[in-house]
């Protein structure tokens, strides 16, 4: 089994175990994985704006874990994530398992940075995810009345259960597979930084109408969330 355990800061530490080759670009980096690991890339976008995103393509080639401990960054993480798992997968939240095993995971949640988060799986799994890194101070600055202190603690209150809260839509498969697409190239910054923009923009509001209608109507979030 391959495991690493990272918090933000030293993650570079740990790019040798999972590198075969490292370039780096004016936009960030691309990282090929070495064979043994799986089979694929990821990429980060650094944007103008301040986000961060994070692109994987890949297939494991062995059993993985990969968890992300406490930190103290003040930022959070927008998860879209699409695997097609095998005999096992699971995802960690905050040291609860919530298991995926067999099936295509099709999610779409968010963490703050001080959580505990990880994923673990067997051998087979196929990722494509893209994963947003927002500063919270650039919520605060951008979202006006879409963000509020309250709502987030709600939906955090949620605890696992926001794995189910939200999820692909036909707009949301569009939208992340531009951004999946997107050129190595410096010049397609200001499209995919609006791109992903929009997404951002588009989940709050959308976690907003669901944590609304399941507070006006008892019993209604409890549906959303399972279904």
């Amino acid at each position: 089994m391959f495991t690493v355990k990272f918090g933000s800061s030293d993650f570079d530490q740990h790019q040798h175990e999972l590198a075969a080759s490292v370039t780096n670009h004016h936009y960030g980096k691309k990282i090929i994985i070495k064979d043994e690991v799986g089979t694929g890339y990821f990429k980060v976008l650094k944007l103008p704006n301040q986000l961060k995103a994070a692109i994987s393509n890949f297939v494991v080639n062995q059993d993985f874990r990969g968890e992300k401990v406490n930190v103290k960054d003040n930022y959070y993480l927008l998860h879209f994530n699409q695997v097609t798992t095998k005999s096992k997968f699971s995802v960690l939240l905050n040291n609860k398992e919530t298991a995926f095993d067999n099936s295509v995971f099709s999610s779409i949640y968010l963490t703050d940075s001080k959580e505990s988060y990880g994923l673990k799986g067997t051998t087979g799994a196929c990722f494509n995810q893209l994963t947003i890194l927002i500063p919270k101070t650039w919520l605060k600055e951008n979202l006006g009345e879409i963000f509020s202190e309250e709502l987030l603690q709600q939906y955090f209150d949620l605890r696992e259960e926001r794995l189910f809260l939200d999820g692909f839509d036909t707009t949301y498969r569009s939208l992340v597979d531009k951004v999946m697409n997107t050129e190595d190239n410096v010049y397609y910054l200001a499209v995919t930084q609006s791109i992903i923009t929009v997404i951002t923009e588009r989940f709050f509001c959308r976690m907003e109408n669901k944590l609304k209608r399941g507070s006006d109507r008892p019993g209604l979030l409890e549906k959303v969330v399972r279904h």
